[in-house]
């Protein structure tokens, strides 16, 4: 009979596994990574032994607007370019290991390229944030780090991020749907009054916003067919072009991007134009002129207006009219701050 194996308790673990605290590291772009602090600190030999500055809170610029008469109002933030420094220590057990530290540490950290620096809280997981050296690294050499058996030297680094100063993660992707048509509805494909309603399948994707700020989601769709798409977490559709064979697309629902890519580049010629500029032609020929257009000139404007919310899951309706036909989506996840 084999025995009941022991209950083991959260208080149980050693230190190092509950990793309560805070915990930062480095990803070089060489993807070498480092524990910098917190449980497994230095075990790589490198270690942070001064104050972090810029980690915390995210860096904007608040606008105000000054009247001739009366006290300035706020009007709005920017975001600014984030900058993290601290002096970290690289060490070892040996000279000839203190080398190898030192190599391997900035063989992953260059202004060229940029590496990851990243926490890890048992509220939000691990979090990240791309980052490249800002400036050259001006720390004095006083001596040989590795005199006396010390086998270890400070340096004062100065990173920074190229765009977006939020934290995040990898971007969500909940399963993708596939159009079996187990359920199905009618639709008009276009706004023509004479158009007839065509079947469409229906599928929904529910997909979380685990962040503290607002994000869009991007669909990728498959060609051919028609097809719609959820504005946000409200009930109202918004109608892709007509998707012609292998122009599979992904579109960008952040009005501040507007983009929509297709597989394929639209082949237009003097025919298609004359069409799309003569409203006789296209009524007779249908979007044979359209077919010419980009997918976003394609759009006519059309555009999505609600994003998903922090801390909500959304259920995204679609809805295709090709029996076979998959829609994914992905949604971004960026946290203010990395550990509140």
């Amino acid at each position: 009979m084999t025995a009941a194996l022991p209950r083991l308790r959260w208080t149980d673990l050693s230190e190092n596994m509950r990793a309560d605290g805070l915990n930062i590291g480095w990803i070089g772009s060489d993807d070498r990574g480092w524990n910098l602090g917190g449980f497994m600190g230095g075990a790589e030999g490198a270690l942070i032994t001064g104050p972090i500055s810029g980690m915390v809170h995210r860096p904007f610029k608040g606008i105000w607007h000054e009247p001739a008469y009366g006290p300035p109002r706020f009007e709005r933030t920017v975001d600014e370019r984030r900058e993290i420094s601290t002096r970290i220590m690289l060490m070892s057990d040996s000279e000839v290991g203190w080398f190898d530290t030192e190599t391997h540490w900035w063989n992953g950290m260059n202004p060229e390229t940029p590496g990851f620096w990243t926490t890890f809280t048992r509220r939000y997981g691990d979090l990240y944030i791309p980052m490249q050296l800002l400036d050259m690294v001006k720390t004095d050499l006083d001596d040989d780090p590795t005199a006396y058996g010390n086998n270890c030297q400070e340096w004062d680094i100065l990173l920074a991020a190229d765009g977006e100063p939020r934290w995040r993660t990898p971007d969500l992707r909940p399963p993708e749907w596939f159009n079996d048509m187990t359920r199905t509805t009618s639709i008009k494909p276009d706004d023509n009054p004479q158009s007839v309603p065509i079947t469409v399948g229906v599928g929904q994707i529910r997909v979380a916003n685990r962040g503290t700020e607002i994000e869009w989601p991007t669909f990728t769709v498959s060609a051919p067919g028609r097809c719609w798409l959820s504005n946000g977490s409200t009930n109202e559709l918004i109608r892709v072009p007509k998707l012609n064979p292998g122009e599979h697309v992904t579109i960008d629902t952040n009005p501040e991007h507007r983009i929509a890519i297709s597989a394929l580049d639209p082949a237009d010629d003097w025919t298609k134009k004359i069409v799309r500029n003569s409203d006789l032609m296209t009524w007779l020929f249908g979007e044979y002129g359209e077919s010419g257009q980009t997918i976003l000139e394609r759009f006519h404007g059309q555009g999505f207006s609600n994003p998903i919310e922090p801390d909500t899951v959304a259920t995204l309706t679609v809805l295709h009219s090709q029996p076979g036909a998959r829609v994914s989506v992905s949604l971004p996840q960026r946290f203010e701050r990395p550990f509140s």
